[in-house]
């Protein structure tokens, strides 16, 4: 539960942080694979965190005037070693739970939001998050029916589905 005491401004500052550590995840992610088609995926999530982040930063600068705002310093990290390290049933495991934390951040900062368009774009990034949720589990029970479909790079990628 997102704490009622954060002002706007902090809780914009906390969803960008949040943004830019999904983009590099799914970055990192897309360099674990060897599959195109799953590696376009997982570049296509991390463009839309990218997009979330710049209509977050312009809503942030809107709030506060400034052409740089201040972001949160205790960002969480992104534990590269850990999660290049980590199994790619591991890996969708963790971004899976990384959605759906994303999703209930963004709808507890929408009943927190005191304006009727900074809570419709929270609904609306939650919404989002929801669908990346969705994407990643259906790679996931991919890779549970074709365990080699990750790892496939030429034509028989086609021959098995998805």
């Amino acid at each position: 539960m997102l704490n009622p005491q954060l002002t706007i401004v902090e809780v914009l500052g906390l969803a960008i942080v949040q943004e830019i550590t999904a983009y590099k995840r799914y970055q990192l992610f897309a360099g674990r694979v060897k599959n195109p088609l799953v590696k376009e995926r997982f570049h296509s999530l991390a463009n839309e965190e990218k997009a979330h982040r710049e209509i977050l930063y312009t809503m942030l600068q809107k709030l506060t005037n400034e052409d740089k705002p201040p972001l949160p310093r205790s960002a969480p990290r992104l534990d590269e070693d850990k999660e290049l390290s980590t199994s790619l049933k591991e890996i969708l495991e963790l971004a899976i739970s990384k959605e759906q934390e994303a999703k209930a951040f963004y709808e507890d900062a929408a009943l927190l939001a005191r304006d009727n368009s900074g809570r419709q774009l929270l609904e609306y990034l939650a919404t989002f998050e929801e669908g990346h949720e969705r994407t990643l589990q259906a790679e996931l029970d991919s890779l549970t029916k074709y365990p080699r479909w990750f790892d496939m790079d030429g034509p028989d990628i086609m021959l098995v589905g998805h």
